[in-house]
């Protein structure tokens, strides 16, 4: 989870941050713990109003969120996906509108981010759907690097991704490098 402002994250990128606040490597596992994690997680993604509107009973909401952005990593079709992710969309009762940005005009189809953790549902749901949409849906992975269940969207040109970040990934290399080692040692011997 980013502790650090720097910049709006798209819906996708809260998405994914939200979905691994839940990390099964961790022995605790719960990342989310209370509504000053919530905050930070918010403002960490660049809303410092959603963060500010967020009150304790946020917090398992946001847990649920999580849950359903999760469907659409584990469900067995493209399909199944979409459904799950428009059903968090639907469930907004946002209608979409137009609106003008720093420079463009452009349609808004989730709450005002003042309304907290309302705005995120939507507007993390609709990320992923873009990228779906624009990517496929062939880009949602889950981490290779066992016991993570990490999820991470796809972006290398030639689909190769298998690890949700570099320590992961490290971590599988070092092991598959111990067990050459012994396994040559062996043979030496």
């Amino acid at each position: 989870m980013p502790l650090t402002e720097l910049e709006q994250a798209t819906g996708a990128e809260m998405a994914v941050t939200l979905i691994n606040s839940w990390d099964e490597y961790d022995a605790d596992h719960e990342h989310l713990r209370d509504a000053d994690v919530l905050r930070r997680w918010l403002r960490g993604n660049g809303f410092s109003r959603a963060a500010d509107a967020i009150s304790d009973g946020d917090v398992e909401r946001a847990r649920e969120l999580r849950s359903r952005l999760t469907a659409a990593f584990d469900a067995p079709t493209q399909a199944e996906a979409v459904e799950a992710l428009n059903a968090l969309v639907a469930d907004s009762g946002t209608p979409p509108r137009l609106e003008r940005s720093a420079r463009s005009w452009g349609f808004r189809s989730w709450p005002d981010e003042g309304e907290g953790l309302a705005f995120v549902a939507p507007y993390a749901a609709l990320g992923l759907l873009e990228v779906i949409r624009d990517d496929g849906w062939e880009r949602f992975g889950r981490c290779a690097g066992s016991p993570c269940r990490c999820v991470y969207i796809d972006r290398s040109r030639n689909r190769s991704r298998r690890f949700c970040c570099e320590l992961c990934a490290d971590r599988v290399a070092q092991a598959h490098y111990r067990r050459r080692q012994r396994h040559g040692s062996r043979a030496r011997n």
